[in-house]
């Protein structure tokens, strides 16, 4: 228990903010601080999350598309912070995304029900990020240019939110900032940041978004990966 408790520290830098928060930055070797979905999945998606696709190792986090899935054509994977008081602040993470056309790369924190605010990066297209808010039951996404493929390596992708705005980031550099969508106030809901890659099969639901995943004929196992998350108040 106490080598257990020592290597989590190790693996997470942590400091206490003036506002209370805690700022931490995770590298994404390790899982200890996570918890790794299995078994399930949202209807509409062809894959169900399973802990055989989502692998750790020195240089971060590789999520992969699979075929063990009892419930779905396929597998994928979702990781999860264990921390339940995610508020206002900076939250960026680096990221190399599948080029496989209908999967789907994901850096989003969410409050179930209610809001979410997403980056995600789709295999159709490797030139675009989508920046998303949903509230309401409702999604405003808007597509952004990038002068680089997601899936040739790795780059920083970031999103600030504030009481009054939601600023995304690429690099370091703001690509758009929205006050025209309300997100829910930290202290009226739980809020959780999660990573995950998942397969769009349904050539019915979002199919100009994502495109219609088939598994790669050549072998390929499709994959993302994931390093650095980070927190800021």
């Amino acid at each position: 228990m106490k080598t257990s408790i020592i290597l989590s520290l190790l693996a997470s830098t942590f400091l206490l903010t003036a506002q209370g928060r805690r700022s931490f930055h995770e590298d994404l070797s390790s899982h200890d601080n996570f918890i790794v979905a299995d078994g399930y999945g949202p209807d509409r998606w062809g894959c169900s999350f399973t802990n055989s696709q989502v692998h750790e190792s020195s240089s971060g986090t590789r999520i992969t598309i699979g075929h063990d899935s009892d419930l779905k054509p396929y597998s994928c994977g979702e990781l999860i912070y264990r921390g339940e008081d995610m508020g206002y602040g900076v939250y960026s993470i680096d990221m190399i995304a599948s080029n496989v056309v209908g999967h789907v790369t994901s850096f989003f924190l969410i409050a179930n029900e209610d809001t979410e605010i997403d980056i995600e990066l789709t295999g159709l297209n490797n030139r675009i990020g989508w920046m998303n808010i949903w509230h309401d039951q409702k999604q405003n996404p808007i597509s952004i240019d990038l002068p680089f493929d997601t899936s040739d390596g790795w780059h920083t992708y970031s999103f600030e939110w504030r009481r009054s705005y939601v600023a995304w980031s690429v690099d370091g550099n703001v690509v758009l900032n929205r006050t025209d969508i309300p997100t829910s106030s930290p202290s009226n809901t739980n809020y959780r940041l999660a990573i995950n890659s998942w397969t769009q099969v349904n050539p019915e639901i979002n199919i100009d978004w994502a495109g219609q995943f088939k598994y790669p004929a050549d072998g390929r196992v499709p994959q993302a990966q994931f390093r650095n998350i980070r927190y800021r108040p």
